[in-house]
């Protein structure tokens, strides 16, 4: 469990002390809370250092485990970022994986404060997003070293490698089974496209999950979804998960207009009863953690309850209008 703030400090200061190898113990500021994720807690450090006597200040951000939700994995989500930057994409530079929970009180990663804002985007920074997704999709996945992240042995596996990903963090994490989540993957598993190329997807792309300053991207973040995938997934995602402020129509005439991408109405179909399957399984790991003890955060049971709830309602209703 995570340490309250003003508890901290002195381990943090140990901790950046020895991994930026600075002369004498570092002069922190913070840690402030940036954000709490439902996966993941944000913190942000100033830190002022001498190293070979020279004065630094450097701004940093930690990216917290919080127990487990959703079933994702940091050190995929370093490894992945690492090589995205490599690549040339707008990803934070990650300085180092903290695998020892005594420090705060959970595992967690730094990486660099990339400037900017992170909520509330405008259209123009929005437009910038559609054609960042884009180019990720176009990225050479394979050059970029991603194959760690699994080669499907042919395309439409990778679809079907989702469905049971996500069917298995259900199972893992639920006190009963759930029927209509069972019925839903056999549904998914029969109208699974094959998609026309495999790409690397994030998982959760759009409005909230990007920094910017005004209509430009200064960084794409959290990738602890991401995976090689057909990216028709990302695309519907944007527009129903993370895009509610905008119509199906509006979202695509965008897609058309900033990428050149024009999904067809049975693959938005599919992919948008896909993505509520997910959220749906995904939330159930909260509920687990919090009756577990492991994250007793009041948030983690209306993720798991009620968000878990519509999610699962929606999902039948698409499945029905099929």
């Amino acid at each position: 469990m995570i340490r309250p703030l003003s508890e901290m400090a002195p381990a943090l200061r140990r901790n950046f002390t020895a991994r930026l190898g600075a002369d004498e113990e570092v002069e922190l500021e913070g840690p402030e809370r940036i954000a709490i994720g439902h996966s993941r807690a944000m913190l942000g450090v100033g830190v002022e250092l001498r190293i070979e006597g020279r004065a630094k200040r450097r701004e940093y951000v930690l990216r917290v485990e919080q127990g487990g939700v959703f079933g994702t994995d940091s050190l995929l989500e370093v490894r992945l970022m690492r090589a995205l930057r490599t690549a040339g994409l707008p990803v934070a530079a990650v300085r180092w994986y903290e695998r020892d929970a005594s420090v705060i009180g959970a595992p967690f990663f730094v990486m660099d404060r990339v400037a900017g804002k992170g909520e509330n985007p405008g259209l123009g920074s929005i437009r910038g997003c559609v054609r960042l997704l884009r180019r990720q999709h176009e990225l050479d996945w394979r050059r970029a070293g991603l194959a760690f992240l699994g080669v499907p042995s042919v395309p439409r596996a990778a679809t079907l490698a989702q469905i049971a990903r996500w069917e298995r963090v259900y199972r893992d994490s639920c006190f009963l089974p759930v029927p209509l989540l069972d019925e839903a993957a056999a549904w998914l598993r029969r109208h699974a496209p094959t998609p026309e190329r495999i790409a690397l997807v994030h998982g959760d792309p759009g409005p909230g999950n990007f920094m910017y300053e005004g209509d430009r991207i200064n960084a794409i973040t959290d990738w602890e979804f991401a995976h090689l995938g057909d990216p028709d997934e990302d695309w519907v995602y944007m527009a129903t998960m993370r895009g509610a402020s905008r119509s199906r129509e509006e979202w695509k005439e965008l897609f058309k207009l900033e990428a050149d991408v024009e999904v067809s109405d049975s693959a938005w179909r599919f992919w948008e009863a896909f993505n509520q399957f997910k959220g749906a399984c995904a939330n159930l790991t909260a509920l687990r953690l919090f009756s577990d003890g492991v994250n007793p955060a009041p948030n983690m049971v209306a993720v798991g309850t009620s968000i878990h709830l519509l999610l699962l309602n929606r999902l039948v209703e698409l499945i029905g209008q099929a």
